[in-house]
C-alpha cells in the first residue's frame, strides 16, 4: 500500500516535470526565426542538450546509487529551471548552445533519477506495469506541455522561458518538501573521480550480448526519432508556416494516442507476447510509416503518418525501459544511466544530422530516420539468428 502511494506521488511530480520541460519546444522555431539564426540551429541546439544529457547520465545514476535519488531530482530540477529562465535572456547562437548544454546536463539527472526511483519503489513483479504507466504519463504530459507552450506562444516568446524556469524551480522546492526518498538497494563505492563512480565489477556484471544489442537498438531508434521529431517541429514553421499552437495541438493529439496505446497495446504485449519480438515488429511498422512521411505528397498524408510514427515510439519506449532494468534491479541507477546515455547519444546525433542536412533538403531528415530504423531492425534480426545458432530459442 505504501509503495503504491509513493508511486502515485512520484507520478504526479513526474507529470509536472515533463509538462513544464516541454513548454519551449513549440516556440523554439519562432524564437530562432526572430533572432535570424540559421536553420541548422534547431538541430545543433537540441544536439548540445542531448550530448550533455548523454555525458551526465552515468554520473547521475551512480550518484543516486550512492547517495539519494531524491537529492538527484531536487538538484537537477532546480538547475534545469535556472537554465531555462536564463535561456529567455539569450540573444545569439553561443548563448543558446551554452544554456542548452546546461539544461542537458540536468535533464540527465531528471531522466535517470525518475527511472531509478520507479525501479526501486516497488517489487520486480510490478516493474513492467509501472514502466508502462510512467511511459503513458511521460507521453501525455509531454504533449500537454507542448499544447500549453503553443498557447503561451501568443505571448512574447521570451515569457514562455521565464514561466518554464520559474515553474521548474517551484517543482524542485515542492519535491524537496513533500516527496519521500526510496531506500537504496545498491552499495556502489564512490571515488574521487566522477566516472570512477561506475564500479568495474558492476560494469562487468551487466556485460552480455543482449545488453550490447539492446543499447545499439536504443541508439538507432532514438537517432531516428530525434531526426524526425526535430525536423518535424521546424518543418511545420518553415515550410507549412504553422503557428506554435498547431505544433502544440498535434503533439497533444500524439500524447492522447500514446496514452491509449500504453494502456491497451502495451499491456496486451506485456501479457501475451515476447517483448523482443514485439519490438522487432513495431520497428518494422515504423520503417513503413517513415517511408510515407518521406514521400508524402500532401500535407494530410504527412501529418497522419507523423502522428502514427510518434505513437509507435511511445509504444517502443516502455519496452526499452523494461529491458534496461528487468534483470538488474540492484544496478538500477547504473543501468538507467547507461540506457539514458545511449538514448541521449542517439537523440544528439539525430538532431545534429537533421539540422545540417535540412538546409539541403527539408525532407532529408526523414530519410535518415528510415536508415536508422532499418539498422535497428537488422541488429535485432541478427541477434535472433545468433540465439538460434546457440540453441537458445
Amino acid at each position: 500500500m505504501e509503495n503504491t502511494m509513493n508511486f502515485k506521488k512520484l507520478m504526479i511530480f513526474a507529470s509536472l516535470m515533463w509538462m513544464l520541460m516541454n513548454f519551449h519546444h513549440p516556440v523554439n522555431p519562432a524564437f530562432f526565426e526572430e533572432l535570424n539564426l540559421p536553420s541548422h540551429v534547431f538541430g545543433t541546439s537540441y544536439a548540445m542538450m542531448g550530448f550533455f544529457s548523454f555525458l551526465s547520465s552515468p554520473f547521475w545514476g551512480a550518484v543516486g546509487d550512492k547517495y539519494s535519488r531524491k537529492k538527484t531530482l531536487v538538484i537537477s530540477t532546480l538547475f534545469y529551471g535556472i537554465a531555462q529562465f536564463l535561456y529567455g535572456f539569450s540573444y545569439n547562437l553561443w548563448q543558446i548552445l551554452l544554456l542548452r548544454a546546461m539544461a542537458g546536463w540536468f535533464t540527465g539527472g531528471i531522466v535517470v533519477g525518475l527511472m531509478a526511483m520507479i525501479v526501486e519503489i516497488d517489487s520486480s513483479d510490478n516493474l513492467s506495469r509501472n514502466m508502462a504507466t510512467y511511459s503513458a504519463v511521460l507521453s501525455i504530459f509531454t504533449s500537454i506541455g507542448f499544447l500549453i507552450g503553443g498557447l503561451l506562444g501568443y505571448l512574447p516568446i521570451r515569457y514562455v522561458f521565464y514561466i518554464q524556469g520559474v515553474g521548474m524551480i517551484l517543482i524542485s522546492i515542492l519535491f524537496m518538501l513533500f516527496s519521500e526518498d526510496i531506500p537504496k538497494k545498491s552499495t556502489l563505492e564512490i571515488t574521487s573521480t566522477s566516472y570512477k563512480l561506475m564500479d568495474k565489477r558492476k560494469l562487468k556484471s551487466i556485460k552480455s550480448p543482449w545488453i550490447i544489442v539492446f543499447l545499439s537498438v536504443t541508439f538507432f531508434i532514438f537517432l531516428a526519432f530525434s531526426s524526425t521529431n526535430n525536423a518535424f517541429n521546424y518543418y511545420l514553421r518553415d515550410e507549412l508556416r504553422f503557428m506554435p499552437i498547431i505544433n502544440g495541438a498535434l503533439k497533444a493529439l500524439t500524447g492522447i494516442l500514446g496514452l491509449v496505446s500504453n494502456l491497451t497495446i502495451n499491456v496486451y504485449l506485456i501479457k501475451h507476447f515476447d517483448l523482443k519480438k514485439a519490438l522487432r515488429y513495431s520497428i518494422l511498422i515504423s520503417i513503413v510509416i517513415s517511408i510515407f512521411i518521406y514521400i508524402g505528397s500532401n500535407n494530410i498524408l504527412f501529418l497522419l503518418s507523423s502522428l502514427i510514427y510518434f505513437t509507435l515510439n511511445t509504444i517502443q519506449l516502455p519496452i526499452l525501459q523494461s529491458f534496461a532494468v528487468e534483470k538488474n534491479k540492484d544496478n538500477a541507477g547504473l543501468l538507467s544511466g547507461i540506457f539514458n546515455a545511449s538514448k541521449s547519444l542517439g537523440e544528439m546525433l539525430g538532431a545534429l544530422v537533421a539540422g545540417f542536412i535540412y538546409a539541403y533538403n527539408s525532407r532529408s531528415p526523414f530519410l535518415v530516420s528510415i536508415i536508422a530504423l532499418s539498422l535497428s531492425y537488422l541488429i535485432l534480426a541478427g541477434y535472433k539468428f545468433y540465439q538460434k545458432r546457440l540453441g537458445e530459442i
